[in-house]
């Protein structure tokens, strides 16, 4: 009796599924697919239900079998295959693959309307789809024929239609294209399309080729394959690549692993700065040098043979001349000609704390004691914008990687992030109990790191402007910061003369290293993240292997990871940056004995 019941519920679900126009799943799976199977065989597995219901054979001639499908149907089934095609989505690849197929399938699906006496709806499907195929110079010929052909005595008349019935039209999809066809005719009623792929269209499946530099793995999972590849089987071309590929890889494991190659150090000393220079950046491309004094003023220099000069159509608006001026027009217009090795921007009226150049060297942003930070336009050489916020001296300021947002650092114990679009901060980082003194953003632009004379250094996320790590351990005021281009440490230094180096997944202290006898003002990371530079009152630049590998004791109590001491005849130095190819510029001010 259950074994009735059985199969009663199967043969109505069998029903329900031939009336709702499934394929009989159980006989796909027993069939299996073959990637070498022609379109008749994938259009028959698909169709095989409406050719039982009609008894007809799928692999009759076009003329053979009346239209099984009314013309809006053909229309729909069409215009859901084009959507489908439509490359909007990770699939467009194999979209473009299968695109081809529209073409045959358009000129047999509007001769099958012909033949079988739908004027009227073969009107309205030529109209609505011939346009898409008429960009194309060898198809616009057999589409514009198309327009003129309304009868059955038509199509015999024109060799170039006739033809098409009377041959198979060919095209090559690769298995991607193929599986990505497969799965959509499978997905619904696409009756009259299988039709048209089973009796006029022959799809040529090419599988996928690994093509000459790919490398191939030669591991034991491959070896105990007896279908795979041995190294013996492959290019000879392909096996150099894998044994220069695997040279390279141990070349670049050795370098890393080995001792820290020397460093190029380039020095500028700034001599009779009588001003009292306070702060020096050196443009991301290293052509030009700013500096900020205590006189209000920035300068700026170039450090190529390039001179300094306006682009043209530019007027200088800081500069108004009066009648007097008449006599010396001349001069000024061959120096706004020629150039000049240096400019001063004016426009803050107080010292000038702290510089800092986009990421093109277009513009540059200065902060000052007068509470401002400004923006200058290196065009033009002059102040575009002023930003204000804070309500004490500005310490420092950052520039995010791609130039995005900008922070500074204040007497007012606060940071803020600012937009370069808006003169008003966007997010306020309250938290320190005295100045913030430095301040640095994240590789990542995600976080921001302030040093404080409090003591300690405080990581906040930039979004959400919260604190997120709290790094305490300075005995002095903390005055440089710097990131490892990697994200994974941040170094802080300060007063107390002590390099400390925090690990920033843990917040835990990595590594604390000494050997400045003075306050350390400036830090910088090399591009690899394995070294750190430091620049100190004491007139030295020292330089740091963070991975203390090749590193040997020192005799004067400086922690082993010191790798270089480099001292010139200076009184100050201000700044350390890290170039590309390993080079390091360094700024300072020159002794006062040293000649001009």
């Amino acid at each position: 009796m259950k074994r009735v019941r059985t199969e009663q519920i199967q043969m109505a679900a069998a029903c329900y599924l031939k009336r709702r126009q499934y394929v009989d799943s159980d006989s796909a799976l027993k069939q299996g697919l073959r990637l070498n199977q022609t379109a008749e065989e994938m259009a028959a597995n698909l169709t095989g239900s409406y050719s039982v219901s009609e008894k007809q054979s799928v692999d009759v001639h076009f003329g053979n079998y009346p239209c099984s499908c009314s013309s809006n149907f053909i229309v729909e089934q069409l215009a859901r295959l084009i959507c489908y095609l439509l490359p909007t989505d990770s699939d467009s690849q194999y979209s473009r693959e299968v695109m081809p197929l529209l073409y045959p399938l358009f000129v047999y699906l509007h001769l099958d309307m012909v033949h079988n006496g739908l004027k009227s709806a073969a009107d309205s499907f030529y109209s609505r789809f011939h346009g898409m195929f008429l960009q194309n110079a060898d198809q616009k010929d057999i589409i514009e024929q198309l327009q003129s052909t309304l009868t059955v005595q038509d199509i015999s008349s024109n060799g170039k239609l006739h033809s098409f019935l009377d041959n198979k039209y060919v095209l090559s999809i690769c298995e991607g294209g193929y599986h990505y066809l497969l799965r959509y005719l499978q997905s619904d009623n696409n009756s009259a399309l299988c039709k048209v792929l089973a009796s006029r269209i022959h799809l040529e499946v090419q599988a996928s080729q690994r093509t000459d530099y790919q490398l191939y793995t030669s591991g034991p999972s491959l070896r105990n394959d007896s279908n795979s590849l041995e190294p013996t089987d492959l290019p000879a071309s392909i096996l150099q690549n894998e044994a220069a590929l695997d040279m390279l890889q141990d070349s670049i494991k050795r370098v890393k692993e080995g001792p820290p190659s020397l460093t190029t150090i380039c020095f500028y000393a700034f001599h009779n700065t009588d001003q009292l220079l306070n702060t020096a950046e050196i443009s991301p491309d290293s052509k030009l040098l700013a500096s900020g004094f205590d006189n209000s003023c920035v300068k700026l220099w170039s450090l190529r043979s390039k001179k300094l000069k306006l682009e043209p159509n530019q007027v200088d608006v800081s500069k108004i001349n009066l009648a007097c001026d008449i006599l010396g027009e001349e001069d000024e217009d061959d120096e706004r000609s020629m150039g000049t090795e240096m400019k001063i921007l004016r426009g803050h009226c107080g010292p000038v704390y702290g510089t800092k150049f986009l990421s093109d060297s277009s513009g540059l942003l200065s902060c000052s004691e007068d509470t401002s930070i400004r923006y200058w336009n290196l065009r033009s050489f002059t102040n575009t914008v002023l930003y204000h916020g804070h309500a004490y001296p500005v310490w420092d300021i950052d520039i995010s990687p791609c130039s995005l947002y900008f922070a500074s650092g204040s007497n007012d114990r606060t940071a803020r992030l600012w937009t370069f679009d808006r003169t008003c901060p966007l997010r306020i980082y309250a938290g320190h109990l005295a100045d913030v003194d430095c301040i640095k953003f994240h590789p990542n632009s995600n976080y921001i790191a302030t040093g404080s004379t409090d003591k300690t250094v405080r990581l906040w996320s930039t979004q959400q402007g919260n604190a997120v790590r709290l790094f305490t351990g300075h005995r002095g005021p903390v005055l440089s910061l710097a990131f490892s281009p990697n994200g994974k440490y941040l170094a802080s230094a300060g007063e107390d003369q002590r390099l400390k180096l925090w690990d920033l997944s843990s917040g835990a202290l990595y590594k604390d290293m000494r050997g400045h006898t003075d306050n350390i003002t400036s830090l910088a990371f090399s591009p690899d993240s394995s070294l750190i530079a430091s620049a100190s009152m004491d007139n030295s630049v020292r330089l740091w292997d963070i991975r203390n590998t090749y590193c040997s004791a020192t005799t004067d109590g400086s922690s082993s990871e010191l790798i270089g001491v480099y001292t010139g005849q200076t009184n100050n130095v201000l700044s350390v940056q890290f170039m590309a190819c390993n080079f390091l510029l360094v700024t300072g001010i020159a002794q006062e004995n040293q000649e001009h």
